[in-house]
């Protein structure tokens, strides 16, 4: 009852759980991550039903976090050239898996979506309608899953410059007028300045601003309205990536 007895822990930490196939990553439940449950009972049904079910944590606003998946040394060495251009990642619950490793972090105020290869290749997000497989798990492979010993024992808060790639520009039927006015009087303060000009850059670009202008005007919002401001480099690489995007979108429409 290995396995069992992880999953009843992990729900009364506020983790969201369901089964999935022995050493499979398959939902063994009829319509997966939805099924997914805090509630001991429920739980317990599971697991008694089949004691080898895998677990999955469903991510997302559900359980509170979202998760980094790291697949494999060339992903690895892509978060470390990340790092070393934006700052190192925060210690945070970590999970060891068949090929990389698991990071969970705390599900920011702003919307996270599910994405793969976004930050880098072979890194993947896990958000709202996800899910992963959790220790002690085991991997097709043969393989265990495992918390990382040398890991933190609480969730960390991702820090701006990883919500900043990840977060999704909103359009301007997703964001009301008066939200833009309130952006535009009172700014933000740290812990949300980088998603805040991703999305400020995306709502200019979507209306067809000049990208230069967009850009001055966000360098001269950070200025006077973040707390404290971002260097002017991140804005520039934050209205480049966000352009980036945009002109994909354009030529694809």
């Amino acid at each position: 009852m290995l396995i069992l007895k992880a999953a009843r822990a992990l729900a009364e930490k506020g983790m969201a759980v369901f089964p999935c196939l022995p050493r499979d990553k398959r939902p063994a439940t009829p319509h997966g991550v939805k099924d997914a449950t805090t509630d001991p009972i429920e739980i317990e049904n599971w697991w008694q039903q089949e004691p080898n079910f895998n677990i999955a944590i469903a991510t997302g606003a559900v359980s509170g976090v979202f998760v980094i998946d790291i697949d494999g040394g060339d992903a690895e060495a892509e978060l470390r050239k990340l790092e070393a251009r934006h700052g190192e990642l925060p210690a945070t619950v970590e999970s060891i898996t068949a090929r990389g490793r698991h990071l969970f972090f705390k599900c920011p105020d702003t919307p996270v979506r599910n994405s793969a290869g976004k930050i880098a290749t072979g890194i993947d997000v896990r958000a709202t309608g996800g899910y992963v497989i959790a220790p002690p798990s085991v991997h097709p492979s043969g393989k265990r899953y495992c918390w990382s010993v040398d890991s933190a024992t609480t969730f960390a808060a991702a820090p701006d410059w990883l919500l900043a790639i990840i977060a999704e520009p909103e359009t301007a039927t997703a964001a009301a007028a008066s939200e833009w006015r309130e952006l535009a009087r009172n700014g933000v303060r740290e812990g949300q300045r980088n998603s805040s000009a991703a999305r400020l850059a995306g709502h200019l670009l979507r209306h067809y601003i000049d990208p230069h202008v967009a850009h001055e005007l966000v360098q001269s919002w950070n200025a006077t309205r973040c707390t404290p401001p971002l260097s002017p480099d991140e804005i520039t690489h934050i209205v480049d990536s966000v352009a980036g995007r945009e002109l994909k979108r354009r030529s694809a429409a």
